[in-house]
């Protein structure tokens, strides 16, 4: 271990282990505060055409690493004061996942009323995202609904204002606004830019035991390195979709239109927003289905397939191709805490960085994990 490594180690350490100390004996003395998480780790072979082909450990394979802390206090007139906190990890090798932020999967404040709705200020999922992403049956990691439909991909805003509505015969909306368009994967914002833009989003779903139904919306007024390449565009993503929940079954169907660029930031080039062509007036149509079948009294098979079609053309002339990507996986619940899994998928015409790229083959992926919830 080289000795800068071992200086982060020992400092995030020191860091983390008294939040956590903290947090198990005040959850103990204070019911209104909740220490929970997520450990999942397995092993994965990858093989890239082209490229080869590797073994190793893998993290989140199903859900992500990760613990929070999440409270509530009681005020007057039915009014809550609540705030949550979520940090993300690699559990293969105990790093964070993402360096200088103890809190990247959340961190935020807010007021709850049951008959009035909630107001959450700070680090946190987008409206869209957070309706959209439960539509998803293969969370695989790099392999599930956010592979092609990166508007409902795991990602969250910086200094973003959420504001939700009451829950009314099922019925939910949201809106929500983000005060800069800074990475949504922490990459600092171009200082050279002149503004830091910002980032809209609303949302609408409608739930029951059986059905669910969402649309959400997302637009990014951007200010960063790739302004030059966007001009006066401006990225917009709409989803909507449906799922039927029955007792051994699950079925999921999803849609989504995209803009002028991922204006969910989290893509691999031109500071995430995707590749040129697509920045310059190009677009993304995508579709997902996906099912999830009981298999005796602690199983399930997870089937998943979506595909991403793009409607311009690359500099050379020819037509970007669409991405498809398959999954197949089985899910054993050991209790209601512990579960063991298993899936094999399949993508084409994209990379698991990147949805559409121009020469893209394939990648397909097998792997195997545990998964323990507390």
């Amino acid at each position: 271990m080289t000795k800068s490594l071992m200086r982060y180690t020992c400092r995030a350490a020191v860091r983390t282990a008294p939040v956590l100390m903290w947090a198990g004996a005040a959850c103990a003395a204070d019911p209104g505060l909740a220490l929970y998480g997520v450990v999942d780790a397995g092993l994965s072979a990858t093989r890239v055409s082209g490229a080869g082909s590797s073994v190793r450990p893998l993290s989140g394979g199903l859900s992500d690493s990760l613990w929070g802390l999440r409270g509530s206090e009681a005020l007057d007139d039915g009014w809550s004061a609540e705030f949550g906190l979520e940090s993300g990890f690699d559990a293969a090798t105990g790093h964070a996942d993402e360096d200088g932020r103890l809190f990247d999967y959340g961190a935020w404040t807010g007021l709850s009323h049951p008959g009035v709705g909630s107001l959450r200020l700070g680090r946190q999922q987008t409206l869209s995202m957070e309706y959209a992403s439960a539509l998803e049956v293969g969370s695989w990691r790099d392999m599930g609904m956010g592979a092609l439909f990166r508007a409902a991909d795991n990602y969250r805003r910086d200094n973003l204002v959420n504001l939700h509505t009451a829950v009314v015969e099922g019925w939910q909306a949201g809106v929500g606004y983000a005060f800069d368009t800074s990475r949504t994967d922490g990459v600092a914002p171009d200082a050279a830019s002149g503004g830091r833009g910002h980032a809209l989003s609303a949302g609408l779903k409608y739930e029951t035991d059986t059905w669910l139904a969402v649309l959400g919306w997302d637009r990014l007024h951007y200010a960063g390195q790739a302004a030059d390449v966007l001009g006066d565009r401006t990225p917009s993503a709409w989803q909507a979709g449906l799922s039927y929940k029955m007792e051994g079954l699950r079925l999921s169907m999803a849609w989504s239109r995209l803009r002028n660029g991922y204006a969910s930031q989290n893509a691999g080039g031109l500071d995430g927003l995707g590749p040129a062509a697509f920045l310059r007036g190009g677009g993304i149509d995508t579709w997902l289905l996906g099912a999830e079948i009981g298999v005796g009294a602690s199983g399930a098979l997870l089937l998943q397939w979506s595909m991403a079609a793009p409607d311009w053309r690359w500099q050379d002339g020819s037509r970007a191709k669409t991405a498809r990507l398959a999954s197949l996986g089985y899910r054993f619940d050991m209790s209601p805490r512990t579960s063991l899994y298993a899936y094999a998928a399949r993508l084409s015409g994209g990379t698991l960085d990147e949805p559409v790229v121009q020469g893209a083959g394939r990648t397909a992926r097998v792997g195997m994990g545990i998964t323990q919830r507390f």
